[in-house]
């Protein structure tokens, strides 16, 4: 094979590279453009810009365009605080843990005197809500709840969660707009991807109810002995005679 031919199949081959990755960042955007109309048509409100995490971002970092974008996610699923530019979170420090593809709001930034008590092994995901959604806004830190999405007039149990704080307690009155909660790694992506397409709905699940055992009943009057059964037959025969 000579220079000419192998330089021509090379030009092919990058040709062919570039117009796959188009490809695929057009059918990537058309996915995100479709999920924004769907949920536009389910919610109804407007898109607007806010602030989200591109990857998993660790206590301490700052916030910057290496570790932030801005992108459009319906207003109704939003925190009412949520980040809506770079300029917003700039230089801030993140004061927990932030997952990737979270909506950037104060609970990941605020300097707290006590801190955000992440239990090991989760992770903490701050979450749009109301009152309507968050068991009517009495949540308490610790608590345990069940994590549902509900979409055409479907809900879907996500994963269990533990309450790190809500809007109401950290200012300390007035309504629920967002709850952080704990979460397994595992459940983060699932989760954040269900708040851009339904509405996410926190539940207290109620105390168990231990069942009652009843005391087993006296072997003589749950079975009768051979003996016993021996001698009514024999008292029975003597009868029949």
């Amino acid at each position: 094979m000579n220079r000419q031919v192998r330089l021509a199949i090379s030009v092919l081959a990058g040709l062919a590279a570039v117009v796959l990755a188009f490809a695929y960042a057009s059918s990537t955007r058309s996915d995100a453009e479709a999920a924004q109309e769907e949920a536009l048509a389910r919610y109804g409100g407007e898109l607007v810009t806010v602030c989200v995490a591109t990857r998993d971002i660790a206590p301490g970092d700052t916030l910057d365009e290496t570790n932030v974008t801005v992108e459009q996610w319906v207003a109704s699923l939003l925190p009412e605080d949520a980040f809506t530019s770079l300029e917003d979170v700039a230089g801030k420090t993140a004061t927990s843990a932030i997952p990737q593809r979270a909506v950037l709001c104060p609970a990941y930034t605020e300097a707290r005197s006590d801190g955000l008590d992440v239990p090991d092994g989760t992770v903490a995901v701050c979450l749009a809500s109301d009152p309507a959604h968050a068991a009517g806004g009495a949540l308490e830190r610790g608590d345990t709840v069940d994590v549902y999405v509900s979409g055409d007039s479907i809900a879907d149990r996500l994963c269990e969660a533990r309450v790190l704080d809500t809007s109401a307690l950290a200012a300390g009155g007035g309504e629920v707009s967002w709850v952080t909660v704990a979460v397994d790694p595992a459940s983060v992506p699932e989760l954040l991807a269900a708040t851009t397409v339904g509405q996410v709905t926190l539940v207290v699940p109620g105390e168990q109810v231990a069942t009652t055992t009843e005391e087993p009943a006296d072997s003589a009057e749950q079975a009768e002995t051979p003996d016993t059964k021996d001698t009514e037959d024999t008292a029975k025969t003597g009868d029949g005679a």
